[in-house]
């Protein structure tokens, strides 16, 4: 009976060690399991920050993100492809939001169609004017500054018997951004160059005064009217421009003329007494 028991158990520790063995043997024989594919990667540039309409894109504007190379990238700016220099400059169309993908469909690059509208502020206006070859402080001033606008001009005026020519400069606008020099709108380059050509961001009136100084520089009866922008310290208080200044006659810079206020009678001074207040006031005499 022993002599069974043990039989059986060597039977079946024969069969356990046979099993194994043919278990082992379809393991090794089965072919290792597939790996997956590594994802390929590439960097596309996305808004650092939330971008509004109409924001002129710095490189601190934007940073590079990894993104999938297999996704569809032609709509982005995609590193090695593009750089940040390249995309700086451009205006934003429609805004974004911090770390979305900048679209090359939803920005504007100086000389695009639109461009100019993209970057003009909402209810202002862009007007065009003539500069003389030292009205921009010789090629100093550049897109996204800001400039006071002076029109130098002279008129006649009879004067009892005479016909007197005057000579005046006035600050017709404060504070204006410039928009554009000749054809350039970008302010990445930093090499000095004359322009010919201003444009300027205005409002309605301010464009109507505008429109009325050009008229009056090109105009063949006022030959010697000139328009000249002046630049502003980016660290000017007067940011406002409600400051009326007065107009600056040619007897104010050469003492040859008669002083308006002389004897050529084109100005009254009238004293206003208010108890012990006394204010004066300048009106044109009118004939």
């Amino acid at each position: 009976m022993a002599t069974r028991k043990v039989t059986l158990l060597l039977v079946a520790a024969a069969v356990a060690i046979g099993t194994m063995a043919v278990v082992r043997s379809m393991m090794s024989d089965a072919p290792p399991p597939e790996q997956a594919p590594a994802i390929q990667i590439t960097e596309v540039a996305v808004a650092a920050h939330d971008l509004p309409t109409g924001t002129i894109l710095k490189e601190t504007d934007m940073k590079w993100v990894q993104w999938p190379s297999t996704s569809d990238t032609s709509a982005l700016f995609v590193k090695g492809q593009s750089s940040m220099p390249d995309i700086a400059g451009a205006v934003v169309r429609d805004g974004f939001r911090s770390g979305e993908p900048i679209m090359a469909s939803r920005v504007a690059h100086a000389h695009d169609q639109g461009f100019l509208a993209a970057v003009l502020t909402p209810g202002m206006k862009a007007m065009s004017v003539s500069l003389s070859p030292t009205a921009e402080v010789a090629g100093f001033i550049f897109p996204g500054d800001r400039v006071d606008v002076i029109l130098s001009h002279s008129f006649s005026r009879k004067d009892s018997a005479e016909f007197t020519e005057r000579r005046v400069s006035e600050t017709i606008l404060q504070n204006v951004r410039v928009l554009a020099l000749d054809q350039r709108s970008d302010n990445q380059s930093t090499d000095p160059k004359i322009a010919q050509t201003a444009t300027l961001e205005v409002a309605d009136k301010d464009a109507e005064k505008l429109a009325l100084a050009v008229d009056m520089t090109s105009s063949s009866s006022a030959s010697k009217a000139s328009i000249s922008l002046i630049l502003r310290s980016l660290a000017s208080d007067d940011k406002s421009g409600d400051i009326k200044p007065t107009p600056t006659w040619d007897s104010d810079v050469s003492p040859a003329y008669p002083t308006v206020n002389g004897d050529d009678g084109l100005i009254q001074r009238v004293q206003v007494m208010r108890g012990k207040v006394i204010t004066e006031d300048t009106f044109e005499r009118h004939r």
